[in-house]
């Protein structure tokens, strides 16, 4: 899987448009539509940093790919398998103040509480 495999997989799994990604990072449509059709090799640092940064991975992951990255490109549409997922939420959580750990947490009983309670509706 090369860079731009990576890239649309990614954007795939979060239900992201090449539009959606040039709002995100600032780049224009037509350079990123030229980015992708000559599927260029000269991709400038600040570009990949801001697409890493919209996707939630790592600039290394991104250009030189693994496996969870790979992953996400399954012939029956993304997934993330949950080794990533706990991985993703490992790395967030890392760079979280005290503060910001105890707001995600309340977060998770949240959507906890809300998950159990639709399950037990249905």
């Amino acid at each position: 899987m090369d860079l731009y495999e990576r890239i649309n997989a990614l954007m795939k799994s979060k239900g992201m448009t090449r539009k959606d990604l040039c709002a995100a990072t600032g780049l224009s449509y037509s350079t990123l539509t030229s980015l992708f059709q000559r599927k260029s090799k000269n991709m400038r640092l600040e570009t990949i940093r801001a697409i890493a940064g919209v996707l939630s991975v790592s600039v290394d992951d991104l250009v030189r790919g693994s496996t969870a990255i790979d992953l996400v490109a399954e012939p029956d549409g993304p997934v993330y398998g949950e080794a990533f997922e706990a991985a993703e939420i490992l790395r967030i959580l890392g760079t979280l103040s005290k503060r910001g750990r105890t707001i995600l947490l309340a977060k998770a009983y949240e959507l906890q509480e809300k998950e159990q309670e639709e399950r037990s509706a249905t």
